[in-house]
């Protein structure tokens, strides 16, 4: 259905770039001559990939598109806001794009909403709810960003993330970035979905220096008996995201209608 000539993401790579957009066109219309490709792009039919790694040298693969990134190269072209916190505002803004269907942000991502953010100082993520029109939670021991504090859509509390309890149970969305034990941060959120606090959570799992695939694959697999085991309706999704660094980012969404307790 679809055709993408990409090259690693590294200064060397990049250098081929030029020649992979020009070889792209003559390559589609090439396949497609043979028969290979579909004559018009196809966004329900398997891509083909041609990563070139060298002049002359490259892998080729195939993707699905319920299984691949929508961004060329899997590089969301995202700018940095001149007015936010941190850069890590940029995490919470590519896993919105990757997680929430375009067409469900204006229900999903409404003006008017309550958040929660844990560990939130200095405030990159919290940024991303407040320029949405949000109101949030911030927890955190810090100090948050002054330009956050001054929008009015933000409370403050200096408590510990893992024993902060909202005390109006209006909460849309829970957001972490803490670092702390990926274990520890799943268990939490997967206790503030059961709780009803939240209906949805996106939150980042920082992994450890050995081991770390099999410890993601070991908190997912809790999280999700953690889950079942309290009979909660869920879709959940993990990626490491471009712009993660050494952690995944994991969303949840409540599909049960739970009163919060």
């Amino acid at each position: 259905g679809d055709i993408r000539i990409e090259t690693p993401d590294t200064n060397e790579a990049k250098e081929l770039l030029k020649f992979c957009r020009k070889f792209t066109v003559p390559m589609r219309q090439a396949m497609r001559g043979k028969g290979l490709m579909t004559a018009k792009d196809n966004a329900k039919k398997p891509v083909l990939h041609l990563c070139f790694i060298a002049p002359g040298h490259c892998f080729v693969g195939y993707s699905y598109p319920t299984n691949n990134s929508q961004f060329f190269m899997g590089i969301p072209r995202l700018r940095f806001p001149s007015d936010a916190p941190s850069r890590s505002t940029l995490k919470l803004e590519e896993a919105f794009h990757v997680f929430i269907p375009r067409d469900e942000w204006d229900e999903r991502l409404a003006p008017g909403m309550w958040g929660v953010d844990l560990g939130a100082c200095p405030g990159g993520w919290t940024y991303q709810l407040v320029k949405r029109s949000m109101f949030v939670h911030c927890v955190d021991n810090g100090m948050m960003a002054d330009s956050l504090m001054e929008t009015g859509q933000i409370k403050h509390h200096m408590v510990d993330g893992f024993k902060f309890e909202p005390d109006r149970k209006n909460v849309t969305w829970i957001i972490c970035d803490m670092v702390e034990k990926p274990a520890r941060v799943a268990h939490l959120m997967g206790e503030w979905i059961i709780k009803g606090w939240a209906k949805e959570a996106l939150f980042n799992l920082k992994l450890p220096m050995k081991g770390r695939y099999d410890e993601v694959l070991q908190d997912i697999e809790n999280l999700k008996l953690f889950l079942i085991e309290n009979k909660v309706k869920f879709k959940m999704q993990a990626k490491h995201l471009y712009h993660d660094r050494e952690e995944i980012t994991v969303h949840i969404q409540s599909l049960s209608n739970i009163s919060p307790h």
